[in-house]
């Protein structure tokens, strides 16, 4: 089991377990800028560090740890946002397509994640920029087929 230290006002403490130093940031005396430090580390770090390098076992969120670890942004909900806008703005309205798909891709992963994933919001406007193109698409392909076939007429 691992042993941490803390820094406080120029003072160190411990040893605490990893379960203790959970209590510790769930009740605000370590704070995401306190240092701290366990054997085998070169040197102190701050919490925030630390936890986004995945120096500590995840402890439930009761204990505070969860708000401390930042969370990865989808690259898939990022690709649907890329696609949705560049379908809009260049006319390419087919790169709706892929925008929805990577969007529904992208919450299902995010749903699937425990919150070591973000992007939710980001993969919301791609499905709305994707569905928004494949909705002209159809649109204008409908229109197409109906002028063609008034035109062909005799």
């Amino acid at each position: 089991m691992t042993e941490w230290y803390y820094g406080e006002g120029g003072r160190r403490f411990g040893p605490v377990s990893e379960q203790d130093l959970g209590s510790l940031i769930a009740a605000g005396r370590v704070r995401v800028e306190t240092m701290i430090w366990c054997e085998g580390m070169e040197e102190c770090r701050s919490l925030a560090r630390v936890s986004a390098e995945g120096g500590l076992e995840v402890l439930p969120p009761s204990m505070g740890y969860e708000l401390l670890r930042p969370g990865t942004r989808s690259g898939w909900a990022v690709a649907s946002l890329v696609f949705g806008i560049l379908g809009l703005v260049s006319c390419m309205l087919f790169l709706g397509i892929p925008a929805v798909v990577c969007g529904h891709v992208a919450l299902q992963q995010i749903r699937n994640s425990r919150g070591r994933i973000v992007g939710e919001d980001t993969a919301h406007g791609g499905l709305l920029y994707g569905y928004l193109c494949v909705v002209i698409l159809f649109c204008l392909m409908t229109a197409a087929v109906v002028v063609f076939a008034i035109a062909k007429k005799p």
